[in-house]
């Protein structure tokens, strides 16, 4: 079975599943970031919170928004997704070094 898992994994030595991991981690790291920005602030990640200067007026930021609170718990439980295969990864590799 476990030989299953490596062969579906894509990956055969440790350090491939040391780079799969950190791969699936970083990228873990990042969307749970971007959820907890965006579940803050209910705007998006990429939307200035600031009031900008247009010509002669003030331009106040977006109101806050549910879309985009809902939007952050979604990045967030993608970025938890990517943990699992992250933390299998690890394993995996630990199991190679190891037996």
């Amino acid at each position: 079975m476990s030989y299953v898992a490596v062969t579906l994994a894509g990956a055969d030595t440790p350090g491939e599943h040391l780079r799969l991991g950190a791969f699936t981690a970083m990228a873990a790291v990042f969307f749970i970031w971007l959820g907890r920005r965006q579940l803050s602030t209910g705007r998006h990640a990429l939307a200035h919170n600031e009031t900008m200067r247009s010509a002669d007026r003030l331009i106040p930021p977006p109101p806050p928004s549910h879309g985009y609170r809902t939007g952050g718990r979604v990045y967030i439980v993608v970025g938890c997704v990517f943990l699992l295969p992250a933390v299998f990864n690890l394993v995996s590799a630990i199991l190679g070094i190891v037996g």
